[in-house]
């Protein structure tokens, strides 16, 4: 309920909508520093991590992936032996024409190189591993794990 004029009331938020704003941005502080983290204990230093969203449909588990700038071939997926894990893996390759006209970054946030993520998946729902699906679209990779449907209970009868 508003009680002010419409600009006031866009202002508030709900409880919930608020909860689920720390949260998400509690997940991409840690991302970040553990990215970091990885990156200073990396030789290389050419680590970096694709952001996700998990989510869950009546018939599966959604992962989607942020993959601008790489090419399906780029990237390789491999599910757990447990179905508790999702691993990215690849390389996105820059390929700007005038890269060698640089003179200075004034800003440089799109990150090259070797990519991994692992991601969790939630561990009470069963999943069907040989009918996930992965799709390559607009810049997101989305990649679909059905749910293995529980079959209905059957009543036996008891003879006598």
């Amino acid at each position: 309920m508003c009680l002010g004029n419409k600009v006031t009331c866009m202002m508030f938020k709900s409880y919930d909508e608020m909860l689920e704003e720390l949260e998400r941005e509690m997940r991409r502080v840690s991302d970040d520093m553990l990215l970091h983290m990885f990156r200073i204990s990396s030789t290389s230093g050419d680590v970096w991590s694709p952001r996700v969203d998990v989510y869950e449909t009546a018939d599966a588990v959604v992962v989607k992936v942020c993959a601008a700038g790489l090419e399906p071939g780029q990237i390789e997926l491999t599910l757990s032996g447990d179905g508790r894990f999702l691993t990215l893996r690849g390389m996105r390759v820059e390929q700007d024409e005038d890269k060698g006209q640089r003179i200075r970054y004034h800003q440089l946030e799109v990150y090259y190189g070797p990519f991994e993520r692992v991601v969790s998946l939630p561990n009470e729902i069963p999943l069907e591993r040989d009918s996930l699906t992965a799709n390559y679209k607009d810049g997101f990779l989305k990649v679909v794990l059905p749910k293995i449907q529980q079959p209905t209970p059957t009543k036996i009868d008891i003879e006598e």
